[in-house]
């Protein structure tokens, strides 16, 4: 037995960093100087993924100056034309690193960190990991300012909280002491009929309406046909009563006062992010999140499963359904229904003949065609036969079928076009992927099934000058230049804007199709040449070249 004396030493040093590490994470300045609207909170429910953190609007003024929120330093930056845009992560004492994206500008000794590294690579996108000692930060200094980079729908902060060591996103607003006495509201929930493993199909949607601060239906004691069934709900929750609708926190499902089902939508990891397509469907414009589960998942949002949270009523007698809900602050809403099946019938034979199953690798390959996708990356067992068309087309599975991450595929070339091999890509229906060509085989990965064909893109990007002058006369350029590029197939891959033949920093956004280069003090004076090479993802170049008086 380990004597008082050295036990106590321990137990001092255990508390002391744990009372450190709740104290700094309780620390937390918010990023903004000024209070802003939550305008997407963690969790919620975008196309192909869950929110990894909480927006902040600042629609309609850019520039709001961004903070750290805690003493660290900088230990990630980059600068890119889509996702994040500009964004910063700084890493904190606590094992957490805070993130800040679509920024429009970084402070000035970050600015001038990161252009010194891009005039060194001549790289306009750049990703750039730094040491403790390069950039480090105090609580409330100043980083950047709020924009609209990247794949961005509008001026915002989009703000994070991830662990260090795992990269997984966690929950702002189970860190910060939000003031927040609105519960959240329930607007329909959907019965499913859950007999049928292979399909569960809707039953009946119903309204929900909240009179005097409770939850109710018109109707509180439903009869349904099967006796095996699921739900799903619609709702949002407020931070404050005239506050933005944001996405709900926790549900749980319980039958006669035992708890079926139980969720909480914190610690998603990036990996995880696709999930969010079985997670939730939309119905005449409204999401619904489901309170039951598919057979194979890996995501630890759930708290409590029985049966896959689907309901089995062993007799047609009414039972007692509650739904609860809750935000991270721990206000709750409840439905309380009465439901009973007609009729006992269980579970429907299934005679389905599974080829390629959600917990074990499926590998596929014949003369033309290879598929290889990883265990994990269905939610079901499914019956997949992939071929070759008559017309040359690969079809692999249903385009409806939720696949949680990529799978690869290769089609046989029999006769490509000697000397534009690599020019070769597949496309699935509109989308163009990018693809690789060895040795006859045309190579892809991609998060979708469906019909895929290949053709080749020979035609380079195309460039023009915005606000071209039509008389051709030599246009006067004060701050900046930009101009207009477009790619029809394969998309755009790098842009290198050249001034008196010098490399020059330029941003390209994608949303509006611009490459911008903005001049500052070491920009010449008078006449400028002005060339721009454009290069798109199977390595087509287009040059424009052009003259300006600055």
């Amino acid at each position: 037995m380990l004597q008082l004396k050295y036990i106590f030493p321990f137990l001092i040093i255990f508390f002391s960093n744990y009372l450190f590490s709740q104290k700094t994470i309780n620390d937390f300045i918010y990023p903004l100087e000024r209070e802003s609207k939550i305008t997407g909170n963690y969790g919620e429910i975008r196309p192909n993924h869950f929110h990894a953190g909480i927006d902040f609007s600042t629609d309609p003024t850019l520039n709001l100056p961004i903070r750290s929120v805690s003493d660290g330093y900088v230990s990630r930056i980059k600068i890119s034309s889509v996702g994040y845009g500009r964004v910063i992560y700084i890493t904190h004492t606590n094992g957490l690193v805070s993130v800040y994206a679509h920024q429009k500008k970084y402070a000035p000794k970050i600015n001038e960190f990161i252009k010194q590294k891009q005039i060194a690579q001549h790289k306009n996108e750049i990703e750039v990991y730094l040491n403790p000692m390069e950039i480090p930060l105090k609580k409330g200094e100043v980083i950047g300012f709020t924009g609209n980079s990247g794949r961005s729908t509008g001026p915002h902060l989009h703000f994070e909280i991830r662990e260090e060591k795992s990269e997984i996103p966690i929950n702002p607003l189970l860190i910060y002491n939000v003031k927040d006495e609105t519960k959240p509201i329930l607007t329909h929930i959907v019965i499913y009929n859950a007999s049928d493993t292979t399909a569960i199909t809707k039953v009946k949607t119903i309204e929900v309406k909240t009179l005097n601060n409770k939850l109710s239906v018109s109707n509180n004691s439903i009869i349904i046909n099967e006796n095996i069934f699921a739900i799903a709900y619609s709702g949002y929750d407020l931070n404050n009563p005239s506050g933005n609708k944001n996405n709900i926190y926790e549900a749980k499902l319980l039958l006669d006062n035992e708890l079926i089902y139980h969720h909480q939508l914190n610690y998603i990891s990036f990996d995880n992010a696709r999930y969010v397509n079985f997670f939730s469907e939309k119905e005449n414009g409204v999401k619904f999140q489901k309170c039951f589960t598919p057979k194979c998942y890996n995501i630890p949002i759930y708290k409590t499963i029985k049966n896959d949270g689907k309901i089995k009523l062993n007799d047609t007698l009414f039972h007692k359904l509650s739904i609860e809900i809750s935000d991270e602050k721990g206000n709750k809403s409840l439905l309380l229904l009465n439901i009973k099946s007609k009729q006992l019938k269980g579970y429907k034979t299934n005679t389905t003949n599974y080829t390629t199953f959600c917990n074990k690798d499926f590998n596929f390959k014949n003369e033309n065609l290879e598929v290889n996708i990883k265990a994990g990356s269905l939610t079901r067992d499914i019956a997949l036969k992939p071929y070759i068309t008559k017309q040359g087309k690969a079809t692999i599975g249903n385009k409806n079928e939720v696949l949680l991450q990529a799978f690869t595929f290769r089609i046989k070339i029999t006769n490509p076009i000697r000397g534009k091999e690599k020019k070769m890509v597949i496309l699935n229906e509109e989308n163009c992927l990018q693809s690789s060509y060895d040795n006859g085989w045309l190579e892809a990965d991609t998060k979708s099934f469906g019909v895929f064909n290949y053709t080749y893109d020979t035609i380079a990007p195309i460039i023009t000058l915005s606000n071209h002058n039509q008389k051709k006369e030599l246009q006067n350029f004060k701050n900046s230049i930009s101009f207009k590029v477009s790619d029809k197939l394969s998309g755009i891959k790098d842009y290198n804007i050249f001034i008196n033949d010098i490399w020059s920093i330029a941003e390209y956004d994608a949303k509006t199709n611009t490459v911008n280069c903005y001049f500052d003090e070491k920009t010449p004076r008078g006449k400028i040449k002005i060339r721009i090479e454009v290069k798109d993802n199977v390595d087509n170049i287009t040059t424009l070249e052009t003259q300006a008086i600055r």
